[in-house]
């Protein structure tokens, strides 16, 4: 063996071997990765255009972190509202998974859920009264970000496209929310 060689593998072992009377490395607490989303709870104001209709309401969220960057979402949604005459109102609730990421501050998210909706219609007139009310299955996918204001709070804003199903028909309802986010202890 040449002497760079020998003199090159000494160097490498001396360096890798502690120095003598040297203090122990501490073990210092793991801490949590801040882009890992954690469970939280979100309320807002919500808005969908159903049909031809513009509905405005409330949107409800909650997600439960299962690992890394995935959740399990489960969401439920009020849109009220009227078009020609008939008062509307839609209740939908769907659940399904999120995977969210991190940019900087922002926390982008995106989801695919599965879920109901309940459409309700009723129509007053001079001596008239009719209702009717079904509920339509249907997918949404979508997603949006939070931004975090302090440890426990956020800002979030979420487009969400819902493809429901009823009566023969795929409806393609956007639906918007903004609101906020309350992450809870992990």
């Amino acid at each position: 063996m040449s002497s760079a060689r020998i003199l090159a593998l000494a160097v490498a072992l001396g360096s890798a071997a502690p120095l003598a009377g040297a203090a122990p490395r501490r073990a210092t607490p793991a801490k949590a990765d801040p882009a890992a989303p954690s469970s939280d709870l979100f309320a807002g104001y919500s808005y969908t255009h159903a049909g031809e209709a513009s509905l405005h309401g409330w949107g409800l969220s909650g997600s439960y972190r299962l690992r890394d960057a995935l959740s399990l979402v489960a969401d439920l949604s009020g849109h009220y509202g009227s078009f020609a005459g008939a008062d509307l109102g839609q209740l939908g609730f769907m659940a399904g998974a999120r995977w969210t990421g991190r940019a900087g501050r922002l926390r982008p998210f995106a989801e695919g859920l599965l879920g109901a909706v309940r459409t309700s219609t009723s129509l007053q007139g001079t001596g008239i009264s009719a209702s009717d009310a079904d509920t339509d299955w249907g997918l949404a996918f979508g997603g949006g970000a939070d931004y975090p204001v302090s440890e426990r709070w956020a800002v979030r804003a979420l487009l969400h496209l819902r493809l429901l199903r009823g009566e023969g028909t795929l409806d393609t309802d956007p639906r918007l929310s903004v609101g906020a986010v309350y992450r809870l202890r992990r």
